[in-house]
């Protein structure tokens, strides 16, 4: 069936409103859907079938506490879900309802429908699923009451036209998540990278140590884009930004904004400092310091601390106790914790 220009108009006004960036919520793409198919609820679903893993984000809002109450139920007899079973034996089916599928008659006689279904008075529902790797089901479905009757093959045509732009979000918005945290990773423990137009101007950044929009310091300002520097070749450079020594690579580009990786160097005195003030002895935090540093093992800090591998030990035992810690991972990250709360962080 095709869709008539109004339906069209509205699946065009769905689809852009699912290209907004940052990625619009889960919530509000169900809400979107909610406006050009008429239904009860509607609900976002990621499910690792094997693990029994059922992640869901479902609208209304009303319908959380229902949802969650009765989910263990979902759980216990989802294996009866026709469509379930009709998506993951044939990839691709595209949007269906149960009346698409074999064996749709029987299901109000199902436990699933007995203990799940009924009890959240739901009778009809229309699914499509996105793109997932194997054993993973991900999609929508819209659901009905008795009530509201079975969905229409104008509904079918209307969520297959979306189908494509839910699988485009959907990647987008794990694309997005995926680099909040490593970002957030990266501003912790590694790298910056932040381009800089040639007027100063932040234009992107991985982390908030320098912000978009605003122009950079004026420790970098000369370093940015040198009247000798040859695209393609980078210079390397240790600077202060703010009361913090940072080592700054430039990677001078062609055409676009200058590329620049910063680093932070360690401040041993406020790593020191801020260790002591959690509770540390002074060579408890010369250990914590120089594991930050080099990530040794056990024999390499007792090289470098001059002391024997097997007090090196002791003293991470001390560490992780009073850190409340369980790994050596762990502990540097708490230490990057304590200088980041003790004003660590450079503007």
């Amino acid at each position: 069936m095709g869709l008539s220009d109004a339906d069209a108009q509205a699946v065009l006004r769905v689809a852009g409103r699912l290209t907004a960036h940052p990625p619009l919520d889960f919530a509000d793409v169900l809400e979107a859907v909610r406006e050009v198919i008429d239904c009860d609820s509607a609900s976002f679903n990621d499910m690792v079938l094997a693990a029994r893993d059922f992640r869901y984000v479902i609208v209304p809002a009303a319908e959380i506490a229902v949802a969650t109450r009765l989910k263990p139920e979902y759980d216990k007899y989802f294996h009866q879900h026709p469509l379930i079973a009709a998506a993951t034996s044939k990839p691709g089916l595209g949007a269906i309802r149960f009346s698409d599928v074999e064996g749709a008659a029987d299901f109000t006689d199902t436990d699933l429908y007995r203990h799940f279904y009924e009890p959240f008075d739901v009778r009809f529902q229309l699914v499509v699923e996105l793109p997932s790797p194997p054993d993973v089901v991900v999609g929508y479905a819209l659901n009905r009451s008795e009530r509201m009757g079975e969905f229409s093959d104008r509904d079918v045509a209307v969520m297959n036209a979306l189908s494509g732009h839910l699988a485009m979000h959907h990647r987008a918005a794990l694309d997005a998540e995926r680099a909040l945290l490593v970002n957030a990773e990266m501003d912790r423990h590694a790298w910056a990278v932040v381009s800089v137009r040639s007027d100063g101007a932040v234009e992107a950044s991985s982390s908030q140590v320098l912000n978009v929009g605003d122009r950079v310091p004026e420790e970098l300002a000369s370093i940015v884009v040198a009247a000798d520097s040859t695209p393609g070749e980078e210079a390397q450079h240790d600077v202060m930004i703010g009361t913090q020594r940072w080592h700054c690579i430039v990677h001078p580009v062609r055409l676009g904004p200058t590329v620049l990786f910063l680093r932070r160097q360690q401040d041993v005195a406020a790593d020191a400092a801020a260790l002591l003030g959690a509770g540390l002895t002074r060579r408890q935090a010369d250990v914590v310091i120089a594991l930050a540093r080099t990530g040794g093992s056990n024999n390499e800090l007792a090289q470098e601390l001059g002391m024997s591998e097997s007090t090196v030990k002791k003293h991470l035992e001390g560490v992780f106790r009073v850190l409340n810690v369980t790994s050596r991972a762990a502990a540097v990250l708490r230490l990057r914790e304590l200088t980041a709360a003790n004003g660590d962080v450079a503007r």
